[in-house]
């Protein structure tokens, strides 16, 4: 509890969770604006600004651009939305560059603790209760809808979107995998992630945590010190929901036909019809190819058409919304963010930067699935890791300028 009262990481998660969960949907633009003031009286926020004048001076012409220039949206929320990315890059900068490991990992362990937390909610929930907590479109904890027959839904109550619940899943798997030190709770923390996984029957999140299992075992084949705890929590959980399901309805008909369903599902026609049109829609403008057509431009471009479903307002593809918004200049700005953060990470060969970076990963593999930037939980995580990736990165180059070259004496 004192982490949750102390650690402003887990402040901003649980701000944009409860944001989207509770009726005070500006509690996070609240908490952040805090957060930032609590910044400018300490000082530390106008020194980041002083060293990185540069940056923000880009990062200052997209807003301009995306959030005034071509606004699609009122002003004032375009504005406020894209300063709150721009802020919390920062945010992370700050507390990567000032806090400790201690700090970094506390915070990580509190958001895979508050998924955990989130999968034995919903299972409580949709499961036993047979409720879910939606209305009207937005999530609240006033009101619930009952669920005839939970087992046909798809796990989703807390975060609200399945494909946004699996990610949080595979972000909290692969947090509890490299920092959880306790051999029990960390079994016991992949099981109960796990099976809320699969309850999800999210796709996506399937895949990325297949490829982020791949890419582990991979780097680890080529370092023959690995812990056999960490093989056991891995292949412990996996061959004992294998056999669970098998047992019980058969793991690879249950999977296999979630796959069966693109070539009928519905979503997927509107996935595949909304791409099309929007890079339809983006080539046929090239005046806007550099700056974007603003914020929430790509929203209001679906709503103009009924490619599969009327009304339906979103291109179901981040870097796509992204690159219609933003511009080339705005996308280029991202992938050089997720790049110096890479760079960084693996530079300082510290397990912990490579978590950072790793969870920054997962929150960009999603873009490819699901338009993630109007939902707060994953673009607060993407931003802020990466801010605190480069921050600590920061920290280092600091601290090995100040100590100065050795000399060797005669």
């Amino acid at each position: 509890m004192l982490e949750l009262l102390t650690n402003e990481f887990t402040i901003l998660i649980f701000a944009a969770i409860l944001s989207v969960i509770s009726p005070v949907k500006g509690l996070f633009f609240i908490v952040l604006g805090l957060l930032v003031f609590k910044e400018v009286l300490s000082g530390r926020l106008y020194k980041v600004l002083l060293d990185n004048a540069i940056p923000v001076a880009v990062s200052g012409a997209i807003i301009f651009f995306s959030a005034i220039a071509f606004a699609s949206r009122s002003m004032d929320e375009s504005l406020l939305t894209v300063c709150s990315y721009f802020f919390c890059i920062l945010l992370g900068f700050i507390y990567g560059k000032e806090k400790n490991d201690g700090w970094v990992g506390a915070a990580l362990l509190m958001l895979r603790n508050i998924t955990v937390f989130a999968c034995l909610f919903s299972f409580v929930l949709e499961i036993v209760l047979g409720q879910r907590l939606v209305t009207n479109g937005s999530f609240s904890f006033l009101q619930t809808i009952t669920i005839d027959n939970p087992s046909l839904y798809r796990l989703r109550s807390f975060f609200g979107h399945a494909i946004v619940f699996g990610q949080m899943i595979v972000i909290a798997v692969v947090i509890n995998f490299k920092l959880e030190t306790s051999k029990m709770k960390r079994l016991l923390y992949s099981v109960v992630l796990l099976v809320a996984l699969l309850l999800t029957k999210s796709r996506s999140a399937w895949i990325i945590l297949t490829a982020s299992a791949l890419v582990y075992l991979v780097f680890r084949l080529k370092n023959p010190e690995y812990s056999k705890w960490n093989l056991i929590a891995l292949l412990t959980p996996a061959v004992l929901l294998l056999v669970f399901m098998l047992y019980k309805s058969g793991l690879f008909n249950f999977v296999g036909s979630r796959f069966g369903e693109l070539e009928t599902d519905v979503s997927y026609s509107q996935r595949s019809g909304a791409i099309s049109y929007i890079i339809h829609s983006f080539l046929s403008k090239p005046l806007f190819w550099l700056t974007g057509n603003g914020y929430g431009s790509s929203r209001i471009t679906m709503l103009d058409t009924t490619v599969e479903i009327s009304g339906f307002s979103t291109v179901d593809n981040g870097f796509l919304a992204m690159l219609y918004e933003y511009g080339f200049l705005g996308i280029c700005s991202f992938a050089s963010l997720l790049i110096s953060a890479g760079i960084s990470s693996f530079k300082s060969d510290c397990e912990l930067d490579q978590v950072l970076f790793s969870v920054s990963c997962i929150c960009c593999a999603e873009f490819m699935f699901y338009c993630e930037l109007g939902w707060w939980v994953p673009t607060v995580i993407l931003f802020a890791t990466c801010g605190l990736a480069l921050g600590r990165a920061s920290a280092r180059h600091l601290n090995l300028c100040e100590s100065g070259p050795i000399l060797i004496s005669e």
